[in-house]
Order: C-alpha cells, then sequence, then structure tokens
C-alpha cells in the first residue's frame, strides 16, 4: 500500500517537474512576441499615403492651382500721380509777332505810349514851346550836317504849307557815327528830344532813318560840310 503512493507520488512530481523544465526551455529558446501596439491617427501621412498607393485618383494639381484665385496684398502700392504735362502754346507766325508788337500808326500829333509825338511838323513849328521835354518823330529834308567837338550838328529844313519854310538844327553824340552817309535834300525820319521847346537848339537826336523819297530839287551831294 505504501509502495503504491510512492509511486504515484513520483509520477505527479515527475509530471510537474517536466512540465516546468518545458516552460523554461520554451521562454529561453522560442520568447513570446510583445503584442503590436496601436496605430497612432495620422491623418495628414494617411492621405498622402492613399495618394502614392493609388496614383490615378491624385487630383490634378496644375489645374487647381490654375482655378485658384490669386491672393490680393494687404496693401496696394500708392500710384505716383502723375503731374500734367506743360501745355505748349504754338509759336505765332512772324506776321503775328510783328502785328503783337508793333503799335499801330498814330494818327498826326498823337502821343505813343512811349510819349513820342508823331507827324506833328505843322503845330511843332508853329508852337514848339509847347513840345519842352517831349520826344518827336518827323519827317524832314536834310540840309547840312556839320562836325562838332561832340559829334554832329544837322540841319533839317521843313515845307510846309503857303511855301512856308522852317529849319531844325538837332545834335548828335553817339548816333550816326564817324562816317554817315547823308544827302542834300534826300527826305529823313528822324526822333529827338525836345528839351527847351525852340527849333535852333536843345534837340537830341534818337534815331535817324531815311525815306527813299526827296525833293525835286535834291542833287544827291553829300550833306556832310
Amino acid at each position: 500500500m505504501n509502495f503504491f503512493r510512492l509511486r504515484v507520488i513520483n509520477t505527479v512530481l515527475f509530471f510537474l517537474i517536466g512540465t516546468l523544465i518545458g516552460f523554461i526551455l520554451k521562454e529561453r529558446f522560442m520568447p513570446s512576441k510583445p503584442a503590436a501596439a496601436a496605430p497612432r491617427y495620422q491623418p495628414e501621412y494617411s492621405a498622402r499615403a492613399d495618394e502614392a498607393a493609388n496614383p490615378a485618383v491624385q487630383p490634378d494639381t496644375a489645374a487647381e492651382a490654375e482655378e485658384a484665385p490669386e491672393p490680393e496684398p494687404a496693401t496696394r502700392p500708392v500710384q505716383e500721380e502723375r503731374k500734367p504735362e506743360p501745355v505748349k502754346t504754338p509759336r505765332p507766325a512772324p506776321a503775328m509777332i510783328e502785328a503783337s508788337v508793333l503799335p499801330p500808326e498814330p494818327a498826326a500829333g498823337e502821343t505813343t505810349g512811349t510819349a513820342v509825338v508823331k507827324g506833328a511838323q505843322d503845330d511843332f513849328f508853329s508852337a514848339p514851346q509847347d513840345y519842352i521835354g517831349k520826344d518827336l518823330e518827323l519827317e524832314l529834308q536834310m540840309i547840312t550836317a556839320k562836325r562838332t567837338q561832340r559829334g554832329w550838328r544837322l540841319n533839317f529844313l521843313y515845307s510846309g504849307a503857303g511855301k512856308r519854310v522852317d529849319y531844325l538844327y538837332v545834335d548828335d553824340s553817339e548816333i550816326l557815327g564817324g562816317a554817315p552817309d547823308l544827302r542834300i535834300g534826300y527826305v529823313y525820319r528822324l526822333r529827338f528830344h525836345c528839351s527847351k521847346g525852340e527849333t535852333a537848339s536843345g534837340n537830341t537826336l534818337t534815331l535817324l532813318t531815311a525815306t527813299g523819297d526827296k525833293a525835286a530839287w535834291a542833287t544827291g551831294l553829300s550833306a556832310i560840310e
């Protein structure tokens, strides 16, 4: 009876020892694999992975780039204000310039804007004292031109109505120069300043121009003495 118990106990012990040795050898030579960790949620990479896996369903990026509107800049550049171009006035023709610059010819005895009395021969020789301090412009005939220390002394003749003859003496120091071409009996337009109101003195020449006219008795001789 004791022998039978001992045999059963030995068999159970042997079985337990063999099972334990089997577990030890299994863990040593065939270790168990760790449980797989749950995948993380990565939506950004999962979409790219799907596109790489299925190239046929990839979106047309070029078409989306064309259809997508360009973002407007936050601030638009301020355009420079264009300055107005100067208005160019057309240059007037020579005839227009002459008409705009030259004043109209005044009537006889009329005083112009520059205080020059033109065509007042009769009034001047009748009352020269009325023209003290004025500038006059008359057309007279040349008689003589005499050289003086200061320049020239000119003598002119005026034949008025009723065969009246008057003479005028005019002094010059800078207008005629050294050798003027003056002819006896030729008509000249002279401008002078009357400082004394006399015909024999106090008259200063400011302009002398030949008109091309001459008296019937003119010989064409030089008036210079």
